[in-house]
């Protein structure tokens, strides 16, 4: 009798500790079952900020659970970075992340790198434009190219910070070009709306600059666009051509982008889920119509491919770090 009862207490035992397992990876299975932080770099009404409130809007409806946006900004990123280093890497914190950040990976956060954090997806890219005013004499690429070499320093380009995409934008352009970009001289603003607004004004002769910051001032006849760096024309500037059309190659992967990491050691089947739901979320016809009024163009890349890209960027960031001492 008591051993009849040492076996069936033994049984109960062992199914109990089955059923304890299977719930446990059924748990893990029903990812996500909470609330996921989107934690962004940026202050609320910027347009990386309208972007992820749009795209979270979305997500929730494929995901089933709320994805509450949270700004974090200061410090090109270091104060979401921060929260994103201390998250668990389970799936319910991730952030936005762009160009800007592997910039700063390089100059003022080397306390991170690209191997910090998971890379999950990209979303979306912005090429470089070179614009001016519409009145200008620069008509073309080779006009501010000739203009350069013939009275160095004459040409004004107003940009964002040294070091930042932008600014190495206009050096992979000058390398295309043979030109030496110290022949073109570069005025720093704080941001790239700042620099359109100052070739609006007279200032500066050029800026670089994105489609959704010019668009208008083009269609208004007040801007021109004498070079896209991507290959191949705008939807939105289709009278704009691209630097290969004018005889330079220059390299077009390098462009401003957007996307979404987080904490390092995500496990791979929830980086896939959230990657899978990203990219069902911009390709529903609000997010389509998001990115083609914003100027945007589709670029996502799930985890794999993401974390590659990035690598990529950052090695390039060095490159050019190094060879315009903007190492610090």
């Amino acid at each position: 009798m008591e051993e009849t009862n040492m076996l069936l207490r033994f049984i109960s035992t062992a199914a109990l500790t089955v059923a304890l397992i299977a719930n446990s990876a059924a748990a893990r299975a029903e990812y996500p079952e909470r609330p996921i932080s989107y934690i962004l770099h940026v202050s609320p009404g910027g347009a990386t900020d309208i972007m992820a409130r749009k795209l979270a809007t979305v997500l929730e409806k494929t995901l089933g659970v709320p994805l509450p946006v949270e700004n974090k900004a200061g410090g090109r990123g270091a104060a979401q970075l921060a929260d994103l280093k201390k998250a668990k890497p389970d799936g319910y914190t991730i952030g936005a992340v762009t160009s800007t950040h592997i910039g700063a990976f390089n100059q003022t956060l080397k306390q991170y790198d690209v191997d910090s954090f998971d890379w999950i997806a990209r979303l979306v890219n912005e090429p470089y434009l070179v614009v001016v005013r519409n009145d200008s004499k620069l008509k073309t690429m080779k006009d501010l190219v000739d203009a350069a070499n013939a009275k160095p320093g004459s040409v004004v380009m107003a940009g964002f910070v040294r070091g930042s995409g932008g600014h190495f934008a206009w050096e992979i352009m000058a390398k295309a070009a043979n030109l030496e970009s110290n022949k073109v001289r570069w005025v720093p603003f704080d941001s790239v709306g700042d620099a359109v607004t100052s070739v609006l004004g007279g200032h500066a002769e050029v800026a670089i600059a994105y489609v959704d910051l010019v668009k208008n001032h083009v269609a208004a006849g007040n801007m021109r666009v004498i070079g896209v760096m991507a290959d191949e024309r705008v939807p939105q500037l289709p009278d704009a051509p691209t630097l290969a059309e004018q005889g330079y190659k220059a390299d077009t992967s390098w462009q401003q982008m957007r996307g979404v990491i987080g904490p390092k050691g995500m496990p791979d089947s929830v980086k896939a889920k959230l990657a899978d739901a990203i990219k069902q979320a911009l390709e529903t016809p609000d997010m389509k119509a998001y990115i083609n009024e914003s100027s945007l163009v589709p670029a996502f890349l799930g985890p794999k491919e993401f974390a590659e890209y990035a690598k990529q960027q950052d090695v390039l960031t060095k490159q050019w770090m190094q060879s315009l001492s903007l190492e610090r």
